[in-house]
């Protein structure tokens, strides 16, 4: 202990005495380090911490598999049937994600729910911090009105105050009795205010195998059986149904997946190459400090040979030296830490929208054990060949003066440059990822979504199901709310659709053509379903293809109507055109729902930018109601100036129909495009940020190199000017050495980029993976820029006096 006490006091006094080599390389390694640990920070609470729940790694999804959709959340009634039935489970549970209208509580306030079967709190291992969750016999069909509160909701409504259970709370003009307040960590799927139960809300659930509610069936492994052995009695299990229920449930699959999968399969791959590529950056940021090392090294020798002579040992000579790197690394670990903390809140925000919410992200003791193991990593690897090539240097030519310029020189040069090459194909490869991914961002910011977003306003109305039960009820609300918002000064259009394009989701229904029935279970059809006001084409600025669009005219009173989009014309019916067809919803025609004619074709709508639009029908609001009733819509106000503008005029006018009731979501179109894409941002805003850093690093450490080589070379360069050579010739001596250095890096870069981006093909919209112009351009530019690097050292060196050069050697 005391001869690393020793190490480390020595370590800690030569970095003092040279501050500006510290300083350089304590920022280098925070970059590095700190990049390192901002991003593990985020895969350590998203992708390795287990889920807040009891046993976690036994808990999984239960899905539906439909021909029409790799996975979905299952019907009531096959829930049921995968409850009863599936013997691999100790239990399985059922949620549901809401809303509720809060009231009686100040302004009416629209709060995020969920329903859940009694069972789901113990089978999640969930105890409520105060009072308790809810029991059997209430959740069931005409059960007492019971809610279980959030600890953030009982912070913000209650202050925190013991006697919340037994205090009632009015959702959708309903009267709740809480019942208990959950723990601050609970969290699933989605941030919530109140769960209320299940089962009364599921038995008003028309009696329907293919109506699929937006069910999560969870359930937790009995001890020793695998996910595997769960998948497999869930694919018995719909065949058994399919037997049995032949209508319904023909091609049906089912299938158990892992909890923590299903939440980070989404971002897992991102996550994944943005750590790989701060790992890069790390590397890039080794090779500069073992650099920097070699440099000082070059100045230390006779202190290494003095050392040496009085009987150090090569081995107490490389422990020295490794301590050394090993503290400066540790140094620049805790100024990335820091530098991690600073960007810790920008970072969120980026990832808000793109990570689950599985767990706060911080910097939390797994985080600080990364950064430290990284450190350590780190020191090891950037003060190894430098610790090495020093102690194998030759005594008795570090003691002679004269070989002060030559001793070791050689090597040093030799290593210097496979450290500059391996940072110039590093660099390399994270510019063409990152290149890669701002091309396609780019393609995609440029695709039309099929509208003009531009002047729009968005706010979400939902309806309470209690306060306005009847369909005449919400309709007239809807209709006197776009009558009067079109009056509003500023205003010029005024539409409403339960879905909005470029939002990832909407609605999908089976539907049946006339005089196509389908044969059996396997031709049935599923299409884009958008109940829309007459006016949201018109005011979203839709354009119309054929046929007409629709109008006030078209109620729940006259022919029932649909308009459709290209795809679907396209789809359904090709080389004719569509208008005067009838179509109906549903997957087998009936004669208790309406058939539709086909008034109008119009153009395509995207529902993601990135996929291609598909197959879609508008129907009348009040006609969709009359078939299935609608309790929210989302108004699209199409405005003259600033649509934030128009917000308290169309707030005043919400209030006056209706004082208890909220709108939500209040945002432009432009901003509702912009969420849409964040997960492409995110990775690519992170990733051009990482290969910015590294080319940065790379040009300092070619810099570096070639600063290094002109001052070794200093003799031979006044040798080549006292025997005639120009000012040119010297230029083109050392920018050539640089050249050739950095061409080899670019061509090993360019290697490795060919294998390694095709990592990055799901994440590209419009280009390839080996795309030539980024390919091209990015070697180009590095090439420039190193060659930019080369040329100040290169320029000095043609300065050079030969009479003070030949005089000093």
């Amino acid at each position: 202990m005391g001869a690393i006490y020793q190490d480390l006091r020595y370590a800690l006094r030569m970095f003092l005495k040279n501050p500006g080599f510290t300083a350089v390389a304590i920022l280098t390694l925070a970059l590095g380090i700190g990049a390192n640990t901002a991003i593990f920070s985020v895969v350590n609470a998203v992708l390795l911490r287990p889920l807040p729940y009891s046993n976690p790694a036994r808990l999984c999804f239960l899905f539906e598999r439909l021909p029409s959709a790799p996975i979905v959340g299952p019907s009531y009634e096959n829930w049921m049937d995968f409850r009863d039935q599936g013997t691999s489970f100790d239990g399985v549970a059922a949620v549901r994600s809401t809303t509720f209208t809060l009231t009686g509580a100040g302004e009416p306030e629209r709060v995020f729910g969920q329903m859940a079967t009694a069972n789901f709190f113990p089978l999640m291992g969930v105890n409520a911090t105060l009072g308790r969750t809810f029991l059997a016999e209430e959740d069931r069909a005409g059960g007492p009105p019971v809610a279980v509160i959030t600890f953030g909701f009982w912070q913000r409504h209650f202050g925190g105050a013991q006697d919340a259970p037994g205090k009632n709370v009015t959702l959708d003009n309903q009267s709740y009795t809480i019942v208990g307040v959950l723990p601050a960590s609970y969290q699933f799927i989605q941030p919530i205010d109140v769960m209320v139960p299940f089962e009364p809300w599921a038995k008003t659930l028309p009696d329907d195998r293919n109506w699929h509610p937006g069910i999560n069936a969870i359930a937790r492994l009995k001890p020793g059986v695998t996910l595997e052995q769960a998948q497999a009695e869930m694919a018995t299990i719909a065949k058994r149904l399919e037997k049995q229920y032949p209508i319904y449930d023909t091609d049906m699959g089912a299938t158990a997946v892992g909890m923590h999968d299903q939440f980070v399969q989404n971002v897992r791959p991102a996550l994944l190459v943005l750590l790989g590529a701060v790992g890069l950056v790390l590397l890039i940021a080794c090779g500069n400090i073992a650099n920097l090392l070699l440099t000082r090294a070059t100045g230390r020798r006779q202190e290494i040979a003095v050392r040496m002579a009085m009987g150090a040992g090569r081995a107490r000579i490389l422990r020295q030296l490794l301590t050394e790197s090993v503290v400066l690394s540790f140094a620049g670990a805790a100024a990335g830490l820091l530098l991690a903390w600073v960007s810790m809140a920008p970072l969120i925000k980026l990832a808000s929208t793109n990570v689950p919410n599985v767990g706060p992200i911080g910097l939390d003791m797994q985080v600080l054990s990364f950064a430290a193991v990284v450190a350590l990593f780190s020191g090891i690897l950037f003060g190894l060949a430098p610790a090495l090539q020093t102690a194998r240097l030759d005594l008795r030519g570090m003691l002679n003066d004269a070989s002060r310029g030559s001793t070791g020189s050689g090597r040093h040069i030799q290593l210097r440059g496979v450290l500059a090459v391996a940072e110039v194909a590093l660099a390399m490869v994270l510019l063409i990822g990152a290149g890669l991914l701002l091309r396609s961002f780019e393609r995609l910011q440029d695709v039309s979504p099929g509208f003009q977003p531009a002047h729009l306003l968005v706010v979400d109305v939902p309806l309470s199901t209690r306060a306005m039960p009847k369909s005449a009820q919400r309709m007239d609300f809807f209709d006197r709310l776009i009558q009067r918002t079109g009056a509003l000064p500023g205003v010029s259009g005024v539409g409403a659709a339960t879905s909005l394009p470029v939002s990832g989701g909407g609605s999908a229904i089976h539907f049946n053509i006339e005089g196509r029935a389908p044969k059996t279970a396997h031709d049935y059809i599923i299409i884009g379903y958008r109940p829309v006001a007459p006016a949201y084409l018109q005011t979203l600025r839709v354009p119309l293809m054929q046929g007409r669009l629709l109008a006030d005219s078209d109620t729940e009173k006259s022919e029932y109507v649909a308009v459709v989009n290209e795809a679907m014309a396209q789809k359904f019916f090709p080389g004719e055109s569509p208008l005067g067809k009838h179509i109906q919803i549903g997957a087998l025609p009936s004669t208790e729902v309406p058939w539709m004619r086909v008034v109008g074709v119009v153009g395509d709508l995207k529902q993601n930018l990135a996929s291609d639009p598909m197959a879609e029908m508008y129907l009348p609001v009040r006609q969709a109601d009359a078939m299935i009733p609608i309790f929210s819509l989302s108004f699209v106000l199409r405005t003259e100036g600033d649509p934030y503008s128009q917000v308290s005029a169309f707030r005043s006018v919400v209030h006056d129909l209706n004082p208890d009731q909220p709108i939500v979501k209040i945002r432009t179109m432009e901003e509702n495009i912009s969420t849409s894409v964040s997960l492409p941002r995110f990775r690519t805003v992170l990733l051009a940020i990482f290969a910015t850093s590294a080319l940065l690093l790379s040009v300092v450490g070619i810099y570096g190199l070639m600063a290094y080589t002109v001052s070794q070379r200093v003799h031979e360069v006044g040798i080549r000017v006292a025997l005639g050579a120009q000012g040119s010739d010297i230029l083109q001596l050392i920018v050539g050495h640089g050249l050739k250095l950095v061409l080899i890096g670019v061509a090993i870069g360019l290697a490795g980029s060919f294998g390694l981006t095709r990592l990055l093909a799901t994440f590209l919209y419009g280009v390839t993976a080996t795309d030539p112009v980024t390919f091209g351009g990015v070697a180009i530019t590095l090439i420039v820029v190193a060659m930019a690097a080369c040329y100040i050292p290169a320029r000095r060196a043609t300065r050079v006096d030969p009479i003070v050069a030949l005089r000093y050697e």
